[in-house]
């Protein structure tokens, strides 16, 4: 029954262009890790990304700026920061969050201090042709010596870029980043990152981050959620929204 249910599993995700896993032995695999580079410990980001964004600006289309901009003059500064999902558009990691990389057999996975959580397989996969829209998208990489490269598809079309806090627009449909990451010294990682956002950008917007090791530094958990959160006053802790039922609400229906 259940050597069944992984062949219909398969039978789905092969439908939906998703790509099998090659199979490997997890010993030799573990022991091919010996090989990779060291990027272990915790990365910061050296420029805040708002600094960058306003010195050299995403080559937006110009309707999709004229309407930005627009929309930017009512915006309330925070309001993109409240619990939204995150969502990758090309920064891993920004000027508040510090970033991670570990190093499993096919795969890397990269996170941050806020949450965000990327699988990149390395196992030999090729993308998806038709992937489903996720938060971070569908990525593998390979290892051209000691640089890994990536490209990432199936991004979700309201993901804001560049980022929620940099005046963002959604990202919209059939974008894809590429990214080559690697070690200009033994405490400095380059990320040289292309996306390519057909419906928003006209041109691929390229992009350098430098990341600097962070020695005896200890992950912390960073949240806006508590804070920023809309229903509930920070000062108070009542929530801002009256909850008070209509008084013509018919009554739920008797069983």
């Amino acid at each position: 029954m259940r050597g069944a249910a992984f062949a219909c599993a398969a039978a789905l995700l092969a439908a939906a262009g998703v790509p099998a896993q090659p199979a490997a032995s997890p010993r030799a695999a573990y022991a091919a890790l010996a090989e990779l580079p060291d990027w272990s410990g915790l990365w910061g980001h050296r420029t805040p990304l708002p600094d960058e964004w306003r010195r050299n600006p995403p080559p937006l289309k110009s309707e999709v700026a004229a309407a930005n901009a627009a929309g930017a003059a009512d915006a309330d500064p925070i309001l993109q920061r409240y619990c939204r999902p995150l969502q990758f558009t090309g920064s891993s990691g920004g000027f508040t969050e510090a970033v991670e990389f570990l190093f499993t057999p096919g795969r890397v996975t990269i996170t941050n201090e806020m949450g965000l959580l990327r699988r990149i397989y390395t196992d030999g996969r090729a993308l998806p042709s038709d992937p489903d829209a996720t938060n971070t998208g569908y990525s593998v990489g390979r290892w051209d010596n000691q640089t890994l490269v990536v490209e990432t598809v199936g991004i979700n079309p309201g993901a804001l870029y560049p980022s929620p806090q940099q005046g963002a627009v959604p990202i919209g449909a059939n974008a894809r980043i590429s990214e080559r990451i690697f070690l200009k010294d033994a405490n400095t990682l380059q990320f040289d990152i292309v996306t390519v956002a057909p419906e928003v950008l006209t041109e691929p917007d390229r992009r350098t981050r430098i990341y600097s090791r962070l020695p005896k530094t200890t992950p912390t958990e960073i949240t806006f959620c508590t804070d920023y959160d809309r229903s509930i006053d920070p000062e108070s802790g009542q929530q801002r929204f009256d909850l008070t039922p209509p008084a013509d609400l018919p009554p739920p229906p008797s069983r």
